[in-house]
């Protein structure tokens, strides 16, 4: 029986960075498929004790405009966000944005990403100055896929609560899709 060699570190650590960024896409269809099936008064119509659609959405957007923004200056700023209103509550300029979002992630290369440090500013309490720590790029995929989850999973019980058939796996965590499935 032959044996194949174990891939290199770095080739394991650039197919760790091509499934995140992976992730990220996968998150960004889904958006793009919420976007297919809402028109534009669901879309900007708050719920009951929730925000809007729209709202969600422009958070998510700004989350990865803030990522883009720090691989030009080595830090990303999660607070500096445009919280640009008519994404929220224009179908049209949320598609825009979307779409740009989408391209601009396809842009990315992991050979280019992989093992890069980066630093990272957030605010994390209303009465402290923001905190910086020390990050990886891959970590902040991650948490641009964690977070696009958690936002992609409020607006399905929106949209549920409003009787809209989504598919069964909008909006879930890789890790619930798996536990699902055995």
């Amino acid at each position: 029986m032959k044996t194949s060699k174990a891939p290199s570190a770095s080739m394991q650590d650039v197919e760790h960075t091509e499934s995140l960024l992976a992730g990220c896409r996968q998150c960004l269809g889904q958006c793009q498929e919420l976007l297919q099936l809402v028109d534009a008064d669901v879309f900007a119509r708050a719920a009951e004790n929730c925000s809007s659609i729209g709202a969600h959405l422009r958070h998510v957007l700004d989350r990865f405009q803030s990522f883009f923004n720090g691989l030009q200056s080595d830090c990303i700023d999660y607070d500096e966000r445009r919280r640009d209103a008519s994404i929220e509550a224009n179908l049209e300029a949320a598609n825009f944005a979307l779409t740009t979002t989408v391209r601009r992630m396809r842009e990315l290369s992991a050979n280019d990403l992989q093992g890069r440090a980066i630093a990272i500013r957030e605010s994390v309490h209303a009465e402290t100055p923001p905190t910086c720590l020390d990050s990886t790029i891959e970590r902040e995929l991650m948490a641009l896929v964690t977070h696009t989850t958690h936002h992609l999973a409020l607006i399905a019980v929106i949209l549920r609560q409003q009787g809209m058939a989504l598919d069964s796996h909008f909006g879930k965590a890789p890790s619930t899709i798996r536990h699902e499935q055995s």
